[in-house]
């Protein structure tokens, strides 16, 4: 029977194409989440190899053994007992036939020459009935072009991401805790709003059960999320786009009875509140009290089902005329089929919490051979508008990823996604109406050549829908050494 967490928490994660979308300049790890690891990685998620064939002649191997022996020094000397450092560097060169506000590009602001030095550190640990884990990484990137604009002006300009995460656990024959909390910050291009910006989001979750005897137990769960959209970047002229502050907050209590060694009853009670605050002073929110009933069935160690309905009841705060308030029936299901680490089925649905669309992700993953890789997700999602006032922003897409190893160290991966968003207005006197493009796709090829365990050569080739009210295809191709330690 897994910990309990909060509604936004609880559904299944992926990647969306927005997400893609706006960290695909963030250099170095994302440190903040696991996302499943295909998408957009060199190796697509594949085993990692030990160093690659080299590309040096047999006349330098002496000199390539020294080189390696000096990184496992340096490696060495950065590891301290659970505690792991990695540090890390890219140079290479970049092109774009867009900058950041949508334009053409010339030849003297489409292309530059880079560097991207990153950090990263692990630890993990376990004592008695104690576990901890935390991760940080931050990555910067250096255009040595001033004119080059493809990832920003001013204070948009050579981005620094920094993302992290926290996971304690406490657990003995009866009574669990588990604590987790997230956080990330960094610029990107947003396609809701057809510009670049800065995201800063945290999210943290508080779990506990108790066992009562083997067939009963009860607990409770809290959980919180944060985030703020500003410094929009606009052209000359343009009015400014707020700054945008949303906070969701639930709290849950549970009960299980296992009925069966393979069947569990919970009794769910939640009430939690979305609050949105614009800089213009307009705050609002929706609050959301709900009860419910889940059944999960264990089909297999690796395979479960669950279902689970009930009644809910949502208030609005400051939103005249109120379209998805009142009395309303709630649901959730979901299955989940883990037969190996590196192949799964997992597929989450449910209308509860402050919703006013069903919520729908599917994530799925296939060993299709032992060098052939296959992925692909589904999702829906929604939240309160970043641009505007007595709106959800409702999103749904697609993306797909195929990851071929070619030769020893060489792996080449191909990923695609679409994504439509749509504002769905709160008030019965507000129409429903598109945010940002009406759709929005990708495309990524990305091709990786390990030489060695602590260097590598990547290549990629990105298109994306364009930018603003420019509807050319956006081209950016980056190639560059990778060094790892």
């Amino acid at each position: 029977m897994a910990h309990l967490v909060g509604p936004r928490l609880a559904a299944q994660t992926v990647l969306t194409v927005k997400d893609a979308e706006f960290r695909s300049r963030w250099a170095g790890k994302h440190a903040d989440r696991e996302v499943m690891p295909q998408y957009f990685q060199p190796n697509g998620g594949l085993d990692e190899e030990q160093a690659g064939e080299t590309i040096l002649g047999e006349t330098t191997k002496n000199w390539v053994d020294n080189i390696d022996k000096t990184a496992q020094a340096i490696q060495r000397r950065l590891r301290f007992g659970p505690l792991d450092f990695n540090l890390g560097v890219s140079n290479g060169y970049q092109y774009s036939n867009q900058n950041s506000l949508g334009e053409n590009t010339g030849s003297s602001s489409s292309q530059s020459m880079f560097s991207s030095p990153t950090f990263a550190a692990n630890y993990q640990r376990e004592v008695g009935v104690w576990t901890l884990g935390a991760r940080a990484a931050s990555g910067y990137t250096y255009f040595f072009n001033q004119d080059y604009t493809a990832a920003g002006i001013g204070s948009q300009r050579n981005p620094i991401a920094v993302t992290s995460a926290l996971d304690l656990g406490y657990t003995n024959n009866r009574l669990s805790l588990n604590l987790s909390t997230s956080a990330s910050s960094g610029n990107g291009y947003d396609i809701v709003s057809g510009v670049n910006n800065l995201q800063t989001s945290t999210s943290t979750s508080l779990s506990g059960r108790y066992v009562f005897s083997d067939a009963f137990s009860a607990g409770a769960a809290a959980s919180l999320t944060y985030s703020n959209t500003s410094r929009a970047q606009v052209a000359p002229g343009d009015a400014p786009q707020p700054t945008s502050n949303s906070i969701n907050v639930g709290v849950s209590t549970f009960a299980d009875y296992l009925v069966t060694p393979k069947t569990n009853l919970r009794l769910v009670l939640s009430v939690g509140q979305d609050l949105q605050k614009i800089y213009v002073g307009t705050n609002q929110g929706r609050r959301y009290f709900d009860s419910m009933v889940i059944a999960t069935y264990q089909i297999a160690p690796k395979f479960s089902i669950n279902g689970g309905v009930g009644a809910g009841y949502v208030t609005d705060q400051d939103i005249a005329d109120s379209a998805y308030t009142g009395l309303r029936p709630i649901y959730t299901g979901s299955i989940g089929y883990t037969p190996t680490e590196k192949t799964y089925f997992k597929i989450n649905l449910g209308m509860q919490g402050a919703d006013i669309r069903p919520n729908f992700s599917l994530a799925a993953g296939w060993n299709a051979r032992e060098k052939t890789r296959l992925s692909l997700s589904l999702y829906q999602n929604q939240g309160f508008s970043s641009l505007s006032p007595d709106q959800y922003n409702v999103t749904r897409g697609l993306m797909g990823t195929i990851t071929q190893r070619l030769i020893k160290g060489i792996d080449l991966s191909l990923s695609g996604g679409y994504e439509q968003s749509l504002n769905v207005g709160l008030s019965k006197s507000k129409n429903d109406s598109l945010e940002g493009p009406s759709s929005h796709y990708l495309t990524n090829a990305t091709m990786n050549w390990r030489l060695r365990e602590w260097a590598a050569w990547q290549n990629t080739l990105m298109m994306t829908s364009g930018r603003g009210s420019n509807n050319q295809t956006q081209t950016t191709f980056s190639t560059g050494l990778n060094f790892n330690f």
